[in-house]
């Protein structure tokens, strides 16, 4: 099975580091822009400061060998998507966030939401014919604060990760799994892991623009 991996910051690079360790994964593509930088290293130890000033996705692909593939651009609605199996959302805003929702719609494969800022985090499978984002969240995507602006936890983002790893590796052994149609929440400072169902309505909202 191929993946794609869309971010390599706090939440992506350890997703990756876990996803070469699954059985059931075969090549890996991580797409990310960005450029190491040295705040990025307290949270994300697979960099170092020989790595400053390189792209984060060819990085990551020296580091964990020949199943992955970097490309070191940033996701829009024009991205050249690799034939994949399962995509996950590592990033940390919502245009490149639609962009994933709107590829795997239209490819009709399930992505993996994730996202921490500050203190919380909260992932979620979503199904090509479950609910899309609106669902999730409303009609009104408000952009809010990136990592980056706002600051993020270093155990939130592993946690955030480990979490989505958990549900694709779910998904892969028991897809019709009940536990697979919910929104996974974490609150940092009470180490609190709770969940909410998903909407079971059919989305209304087609291809989300």
């Amino acid at each position: 099975m191929n993946v794609a991996v869309i971010g390599a910051g706090g939440i992506g690079s350890p997703l990756v580091r876990g996803l070469v360790e699954l059985p059931w994964v075969d090549q890996i593509w991580v797409v990310d822009g960005d450029q190491v930088e040295r705040s990025n290293l307290p949270r994300q130890p697979w960099y170092d400061e020989a790595s400053i000033g390189s792209k984060k996705a060819e990085t990551l692909a020296q580091v964990f060998g020949a199943r992955v593939h970097p490309m070191a651009v940033r996701v829009d609605r024009t991205f050249p998507w690799p034939p994949c199996d399962l995509l996950f959302d590592a990033t940390d805003n919502w245009p490149a966030r639609l962009a994933i929702a709107e590829a795997a719609r239209s490819q009709a494969i399930p992505w993996i939401f994730a996202s921490a800022v500050r203190w919380e985090g909260q992932s979620a499978l979503m199904r090509p014919d479950g609910p899309c984002l609106r669902c999730l969240f409303g009609e009104e995507l408000l952009e809010g604060p990136r990592c980056f602006e706002a600051g993020v936890v270093g155990f939130v983002t592993l946690a955030v990760a480990g979490q989505a790893l958990e549900l694709a590796d779910r998904w892969v052994r028991q897809p019709a799994d009940s536990a697979l149609d919910r929104l996974y929440l974490l609150e940092g400072r009470e180490g609190a892991l709770w969940s909410v169902g998903l909407p079971k309505a059919r989305c209304s909202h087609g291809i989300v623009q």
